[in-house]
């Protein structure tokens, strides 16, 4: 009998950190095309860059670089939260210089700020409701207290069981403070209950529950991981062959670089760097995607050969209809 857990915690340890590895590399990636971005001045694009890359690698450089980026564009309230995170993070690291940097930058955002308070007179509060400012929920211990916003155009959503809708805009101009007050929801006419019950059986008697085996999960998940090492090494190929393409273009006419002197322009420099980014993350694309298929091909010729299974269909009443219940032996 072959001890499947001590096969399957390597290779599945070394597939995490081939992941994590390609995650962050993906992170460096953007933020370096961020930084390409930002240095043009194409800061509308250059934002998004860093956005992305802050959710694959969460650096105090890359926090730091978006929080300028939202300063040029105006978004100084998002501006003023990242460098305030940037200096609370900085401090635990035990990096003071990066921290005074970041906490001077927000207060000199602090004239600029534009505020947005939220406010539920008792009248008007219900159970359950929810209130949305760009899409994004605004907490309960909020609510009354002026926050830092971004000025402009802010959509409010307000919902609660058992009440429309609804929706409003308001403007908010920069350096100055906006308040909003949730009005009374009407009553939805919507039915919340007594309605007929949905066709078929819902309840959990163990008699129509599905029983398997314990290892029945093991074929179907050695072939999930085998799917996922393929189309990681896919993607990783495609990556590497544009990674190739570009370093090959920056040599050639109008490419920005000299393949005598192996010197570079600045925009075949950036060519040049852009295609080392993209070849790392082919590589360690293509090393997890065959760590993957490899740890697939393990789980899937390890399992166990599954046993004939009876399933058997039988009518099952119920008030106001009838369904059908699923049962056998597994």
């Amino acid at each position: 009998m072959i001890d499947t857990s001590s096969v399957f915690r390597p290779l599945l340890t070394a597939s995490v950190a081939l992941i994590v590895m390609a995650t962050q590399a993906m992170g460096r990636a953007l933020f370096n095309e961020g930084v390409t971005l930002f240095n043009k001045g194409d800061y509308d694009s250059a934002c998004p860059k860093f956005e992305a890359s802050l959710k694959h690698y969460s650096g105090l450089g890359t926090r730091g670089k978006l929080a300028e980026c939202y300063e040029k564009l105006g978004r100084y309230a998002s501006a003023y939260a990242q460098y305030r995170e940037v200096a609370q993070l900085a401090t635990r690291s035990g990096d003071p210089t990066r921290e005074q940097i970041a906490s001077e930058r927000a207060k000199s955002l602090e004239p600029k700020l534009s505020y947005l308070t939220v406010v539920v007179p008792p009248a008007n509060d219900v159970s359950g409701m929810v209130i949305k400012r760009n899409g994004r929920e605004v907490e309960r211990a909020k609510l009354g207290s002026a926050e830092p916003i971004d000025s402009g155009s802010i959509a409010i959503e307000v919902t609660a069981p058992g009440r429309k809708t609804y929706t409003g805009q308001i403007t908010v101009v920069q350096g100055q403070s906006q308040r909003f007050e949730v009005p009374a929801l009407e009553s939805s006419s919507i039915l919340t209950g007594g309605g007929t019950p949905p066709p078929g059986n819902t309840t959990n008697d163990d008699s129509t529950a599905m029983r398997g085996d314990p290892p029945a999960w093991q074929r179907p998940l050695g072939l999930v991981f085998v799917g996922g090492g393929v189309v990681a090494m896919g993607v990783g190929a495609v990556i590497g062959l544009a990674a190739n393409s570009k370093y090959v273009g920056a040599f050639e006419a109008g490419g920005g670089c000299d393949s005598a002197s192996n010197q570079c322009d600045p925009p075949g420099q950036a060519a040049i760097d852009d295609a080392r980014s993209k070849a790392t993350i082919s590589t360690i694309l293509f090393a997890a995607g065959g760590g993957l298929v490899v740890l697939g091909a393990v789980v899937f010729i390890t399992a166990p050969s599954s046993r004939a299974r009876a399933i058997t269909l039988s009518p099952t009443p119920y008030a106001g209809g009838a369904g059908v219940s699923l049962g056998g032996t597994l």
